[in-house]
């Protein structure tokens, strides 16, 4: 809705700072993600890492899942498959 006006899409907070959420917001067209100074390489990292047309394939496949927990675990997974598994046994994830 905001891209069709021409207005930039943001989100500020918890869920910007998190590895996780990141593949989805990404995935949903967030133009800028704002957090804590701390979070900023591991977020920038998945950014970096994670190819977009795999997030929007993810996005699409957890749009069909009923429980925040399977949601969590596709997540989890799909960061371990493309080795990014470590920046969520690190820190706080969903």
């Amino acid at each position: 809705m905001g891209h069709a006006a021409g207005v930039e899409v943001s989100i500020c907070g918890e869920m910007a700072s998190d590895p996780l959420a990141v593949i989805l917001l990404i995935a949903m067209g967030f133009d800028t993600l704002s957090m804590n100074s701390s979070s900023l390489p591991r977020v920038k990292w998945v950014i970096r890492n994670f190819a977009i047309a795999s997030a929007r394939k993810i996005l699409a496949e957890v749009l069909e899942f009923e429980h925040p927990a399977q949601i969590r675990f596709h997540l989890q997974k799909s960061l371990e498959e493309v080795g990014l598994g470590s920046l969520i046994r690190a820190g706080k994830s969903l």
